[in-house]
């Protein structure tokens, strides 16, 4: 009879590791305890992602001998020839089908379980996910030498675990989309050149891109105090915290959802920052305030929009000093500094505007830079954006 206070430890463990993953081995050690010492592999790999070691637990096997296990499950383990319908709902064994003589001689006994002091009969298995026809996560149960035999009674506490494991599985796959996507988004962020803060309902940074991070290293007028936006301006920085309640609240004026915006002094006497502030969709009555409510966009006119110029060249088939002169106007930089900045003569920058422009197919420069600032060269790759 088994151990009902245990069985349920078993299940705890189980949820537990959907989102703590080092319980997944709490549990293999305890199950092996229950099952007289068993070994045991639990394979967790997640659809259409390559086969990584550290979707995979195991107690009483060595590690080593996995590329072994590899080699033959590509070959076949044998057991293939039993109803994958029957693995998917319950724990079975290959000797249901084959005969124990027939794995004494087969390479996976002779390479991988003998070596491991695996007794000479087939493991309990059981497929918790399929992908197409082939198995994407599975638990296999060995006896061990010198180990008690398996019963009845230890093919119904496996069973009982069969619904609880895939519904772990099921909320573990649902997990790693969520956290993938949400990397990916925070990978897109960190590419616009505009800094960008996410801010709870508390009024406080939940998340910033690369390009908020730089500004806020600048320390000249904004910056975080107590994990908050604050501007160096004392008036300023008033009426900022009231637009942060006011959106945060769900109480910004008409027209906010584009965005209050306002300028931001810097001490240092360079140009102002331009900050925007907006609500993001209005979350549920019940949400918590430390979830994102609303967002900050803050841009440096004197901070470099354009990180390279090879964009600019493969997109209009601009010379690389066409494009490096179209970088500098983008940041603001009068046909003078440019001239000063690259060391030519006034006629050679006309000159070349003249072809950018021909390129282009633009006539003025606030529209040349519109062009270049509103189109694809203005985000940053993913080298230039963990600079």
């Amino acid at each position: 009879m088994r151990d009902e206070t245990r069985a349920y430890r078993l299940i705890e463990f189980i949820y537990q590791a959907v989102v703590e993953p080092d319980a997944w081995n709490e549990f293999l050690a305890e199950l092996s305890s229950m099952l007289g010492g068993a070994a045991i592999q639990l394979s967790l790999r997640m659809p259409r992602e390559i086969p990584n070691p550290d979707d995979i637990y195991r107690v009483w096997l060595d590690e080593a001998y996995h590329p072994v296990f590899v080699k033959h499950a590509i070959m076949g383990l044998g057991w293939e020839s039993m109803d994958a319908d029957l693995l998917r709902r319950g724990f079975g064994s290959a000797a249901d089908v084959l005969p124990a003589s027939d794995l004494t001689t087969r390479p996976l006994y002779l390479e991988f379980m003998k070596p491991q002091d695996l007794a000479a009969e087939w493991p309990l298995c059981h497929m918790i996910a399929m992908e197409g026809a082939l198995p994407l996560a599975g638990v296999i149960v060995y006896r061990r030498e010198n180990c008690r035999a398996f019963d009845a009674s230890d093919l119904d506490l496996l069973d009982s675990l069969v619904p609880h494991l895939g519904r772990a599985y099921a909320i573990h796959a649902r997990l790693c989309g969520a956290l993938r996507a949400s990397d990916a988004l925070t990978e897109v962020i960190d590419r616009i050149p505009t800094g960008a803060l996410l801010v709870d309902g508390s009024g406080n940074v939940v998340l910033k891109n690369r390009s908020a991070g730089k500004i806020l290293s600048l320390e000249d007028g904004f910056s975080l105090h107590r994990g908050q936006p604050h501007l160096a301006d004392p008036r300023e920085n008033r009426a900022f915290r009231e637009l942060i309640q006011e959106t945060v609240r769900g109480h910004a004026t008409q027209g906010s959802a584009t965005g209050e915006v306002m300028s931001v002094t810097r001490p240092s006497g360079r140009r102002p920052f331009s900050l925007m502030l907006g609500p993001l969709l209005a979350p549920p009555p019940d949400t918590s305030t430390n979830e994102a409510r609303a967002i900050v966009f803050i841009a440096d006119p004197e901070g470099g929009q354009i990180g390279a110029t090879a964009v600019l060249e493969t997109l209009y088939d601009l010379t690389h000093a066409e494009a490096e002169l179209v970088r500098l106007i983008a940041e603001g930089n009068s046909l003078d500094q440019v001239a000063a900045a690259r060391g030519v003569t006034m006629n050679t920058v006309r000159s070349q505007l003249k072809q950018v422009f021909s390129k282009t197919e633009t006539r003025r420069q606030g529209e040349l830079v519109h062009l270049v600032l509103a189109g694809v060269a203005s985000i940053q790759r993913g080298a230039d954006a963990k600079d």
